[in-house]
């Protein structure tokens, strides 16, 4: 395990972790929310390591993106998700969509969905970017447990099995994303917060246009 301080202008090292994510290690990394646990998505190891390390029952992980073109590439995004993104992006709300056809496969991903969710965050950003453009986004903590702000928060089994951690300091926001699932039926598209977490559901509605999807309950 390598312990990495880093800040937005240390491109070279950037490109490292990058480098690093790319041949399968798994990292650390800071976000706007809380820290994040992360690898390539499509590389079934490097996600089997992620789901044993949080010991993790099995349930799928977002993927954090470089910009709203990474999003497209793995889901269908239909208007409602497209003025999710657009109104709320950056930011600390995670987006769970039908898979796009011809999205490359990964165990990481839902039963025909996948979560996707654009971080406010430059140093997580760039290091997205220097990773092909999308890294695994779950939080850094054994499943259960709290969800590390800083790396001193960090339990001690995430941090001696992971091959990278960096250090960027406290993850300004400390809460982690709200997590909505937009769906179509019919043509009618619909959306149901299924994780209650850092942007309010007035927030959602508001930048959506329309109420949450009837009968859900947080």
């Amino acid at each position: 395990m390598v312990i990495m301080h880093l800040d937005p202008k240390d491109s070279d090292a950037i490109g490292r972790v990058g480098a690093a994510v790319r041949r399968g290690a798994v990292i650390v990394y800071p976000t706007d929310t809380v820290y994040g646990i992360g690898g390539n998505p499509f590389d079934a190891h490097v996600v089997g390591r992620i789901v044993e390390i949080k010991r993790r029952d099995g349930k799928p992980m977002p993927v954090l993106v470089s910009g709203v073109e990474g999003a497209l590439a793995l889901i269908e995004a239909g208007g409602l998700a497209m003025a999710l993104m657009q109104r709320l992006w950056p930011g600390a709300l995670t987006i769970v969509a039908k898979r796009a056809a011809g999205a490359p496969d990964s165990p990481a991903f839902g039963s025909g969905t996948v979560g996707v969710r654009m971080p406010k965050h430059d140093l997580a950003l760039k290091i997205i970017e220097a990773a092909g453009g999308a890294v695994i986004g779950t939080s850094a903590n054994i499943s259960g447990r709290r969800a590390a702000r800083s790396i001193d928060e960090l339990d001690s089994e995430v941090a001696e099995s992971a091959d990278i951690i960096i250090d960027a300091g406290a993850a300004p926001g400390g809460q982690p994303s709200t997590v909505v699932e937009v769906t179509s039926n019919g043509g009618e598209e619909s959306w149901a917060v299924i994780r209650a977490g850092a942007i309010g559901v007035d927030v959602i509605k508001a930048a959506a246009g329309k109420e949450m999807r009837r009968g859900q309950r947080m």
